[in-house]
């Protein structure tokens, strides 16, 4: 579905998140069992947050986070050249395809972006790189203890060159404040990765819009903390946390997708 919907609107990289959003971004959620729609949202307005942070106020009008909601429904109904009442006529493609419209989504939602940002840097990074999925951690680092939540660790993504981790790319659509699985996937996967090559980097990709759940990570990253064992958070499109809904400061220091898939020329 992302490679016809590239191919049909001759989209390249820069457009791949749109691509994306439009897949995997929902105006309903799920309520088993089926998709309901929240009854407040303004025509048009996409769901970004769990759907409890959406409130109208004492007087009847949105509170921030619908207003937020409302300001990237618009940003996006204008990269679609559409009217933003529209935007849900052109969003959660992938969850009305008739494998998937009545199943739970939360799994489907992020196998399925794992797989996009895996396809985005196959497409569109460096031709001598090697993706994989789901790499098992223990044939990647044999003998090496990991403390990671599941017995049998799968890393989402493993980007290679010459037969040498140069990247390991932990995906969540969305993730919890209290429970940042990617962070303790970097504790337990960068060690040894760097002991075969000391270059191997970390980066989480999401498409989370808590600032404080971005925060925790970006805390972590490179630029807030030099030789932190993450080394960005890479966001499906930087712009919509940040210049969209306004929040800057520490959001600054994440990486947009375009720019990382760019950057892969120089993961050694």
């Amino acid at each position: 579905m992302f490679d016809d919907m590239m191919a049909a609107n001759a989209w390249g990289l820069d457009n791949a998140w749109l691509a994306i959003a439009k897949l995997l971004m929902t105006c309903e959620v799920w309520r088993a069992p089926a998709w309901q729609n929240l009854g407040i949202m303004p025509p048009g307005t996409p769901v970004l947050m769990e759907s409890n942070n959406y409130k109208l106020t004492r007087t009847g009008g949105p509170n921030s986070y619908m207003r937020n909601a409302m300001d990237v429904r618009d940003y996006i109904a204008g990269e679609l050249r559409i009217p933003p009442p529209s935007l849900c006529d052109e969003l959660g493609r992938y969850f009305q395809h008739p494998q998937v419209s009545h199943l739970q989504p939360n799994n489907l939602r992020g196998h399925a972006f794992r797989s996009l940002i895996a396809q985005t840097i196959s497409l569109y990074g460096d031709p001598a790189l090697e993706i994989r999925e789901e790499h098992d951690a223990h044939e990647l680092f044999p003998g090496v203890p990991l403390a990671t939540r599941s017995q049998d660790p799968k890393i989402d993504i493993t980007v290679s060159r010459n037969g040498l981790i140069v990247a390991i790319v932990s995906a969540r659509w969305t993730y919890r404040h209290d429970r940042v699985d990617m962070l303790d996937e970097a504790h337990s996967y960068i060690p040894p990765a760097r002991r075969q090559n000391p270059h191997a980097g970390f980066y989480g990709a999401t498409a989370e819009f808590g600032v404080a759940r971005l925060a925790k990570v970006i805390e972590q990253s490179e630029p807030q903390l030099p030789g932190g064992i993450v080394r960005r958070l890479v966001h499906l499109h930087a712009p919509l946390p940040r210049e969209v809904v306004g929040h800057n400061g520490i959001l600054g220091d994440m990486m947009d997708l375009t720019q990382f898939v760019r950057n892969s020329v120089n993961w050694i």
